[in-house]
């Protein structure tokens, strides 16, 4: 056992079966957070560590080292035993660092007090990297972060559209042509707060979308919050607005609006009623118009 732990040949650091060595065996990595082992102690029992490497003579902490009668430190080994004056539910830590420089520099372990019961020994195989080789994982991390980064911004950037319908229009995955639609050119008087240039009016079986081209022909930005669709029977569809960013003064924006359609036989006119998010400026669109749905209708 010994050989196993002292040999030069870094394919034998490891810990062998259960059942092969008097004792336990822990084995301690330098990659990653690791759970902190856990040792049970006993009052008049001797418990001795064994490292696989040198340990710092100075850099090892004991908690409660007052009540241990047994404390030996040795180059690589670590005898304990707690005094009696140690109870049960006074569980300590102990800190053992190494004289290579290698990581991990340092491991805790977690000593646990039993009335009765103590591991007697215990193996500790450590698996040391030098510091450039954490640099150089560190770097390499560092990388895969910045490219997983740029990927998500390039996603994000390819999917900035809203779900559903409207969002297939505004991504240019469907068009006018890809399901029922019609299409008005209007012109608002200059005077109004926003001048509607066109209207295109889409009808499933389960939702409307309505694609309006605005031009804000205000002095100051307009930020649509909410719309809705209200029939010639009275009939009213609340919808959704994309996207949330305000129209400048004096530039042109297409904003679509999707609502779930409660009747698809309510072809209009509609009127489109759009309301501002911080003010009280609202528009109202008349005479939109929908499709009439067939019977072979795919959409």
């Amino acid at each position: 056992m010994l050989s196993l732990f002292l040999g030069t040949s870094p394919d034998l650091r490891t810990c062998p079966p259960l059942g092969d060595m008097d004792g336990r065996c822990i084995e301690v990595l330098a990659s990653g957070p690791a759970e902190v082992p856990e040792v049970q102690l006993s009052p008049g029992l001797t418990t001795t560590f064994v490292f696989d490497s040198d340990v710092r003579l100075d850099g090892m902490t004991l908690e409660h080292s007052g009540r241990f009668a047994v404390a030996d430190l040795g180059k690589r080994t670590l005898t304990l035993m707690p005094s009696e004056a140690l109870r049960a539910e006074e569980h300590g830590a102990l800190t053992v660092c190494f004289a290579d420089g290698a990581a991990p520099a340092c491991v805790a372990i977690r000593l646990i007090i039993h009335p009765a019961i103590a591991e007697r020994q215990i193996w500790l195989l450590r698996h040391p990297r030098s510091v450039s080789s954490l640099e150089e994982g560190l770097r390499q991390s560092h990388e895969e972060i910045t490219r997983l980064q740029a990927e998500f911004a390039r996603l994000s950037a390819e999917h900035n559209a809203p779900n559903g319908l409207m969002g297939l229009l505004a991504s240019n995955v469907v068009d006018d042509r890809g399901m029922p639609c019609r299409s008005v050119d209007v012109v608002q008087p200059l005077s109004a707060v926003l001048i509607t240039v066109r209207i295109s009016a889409c009808l499933t079986f389960a939702r409307a979308v309505v694609r309006v081209r605005l031009r804000n022909n205000s002095e100051s930005p307009w930020n649509a919050q909410g719309a809705k669709l209200v029939g010639p029977k009275g009939e009213a569809w609340s919808g959704a607005v994309w996207p949330e960013e305000p129209i400048p003064p004096g530039e042109s924006a297409d904003l679509f609006i999707e609502a779930r359609v409660e009747d698809v036989r309510a072809e209009g006119p509609f009127v489109l009623t759009l309301w501002e998010a911080n003010g009280s400026r609202t528009v109202r669109l008349g005479r939109v118009a929908f499709p009439v749905l067939g019977a072979g209708t795919a959409f």
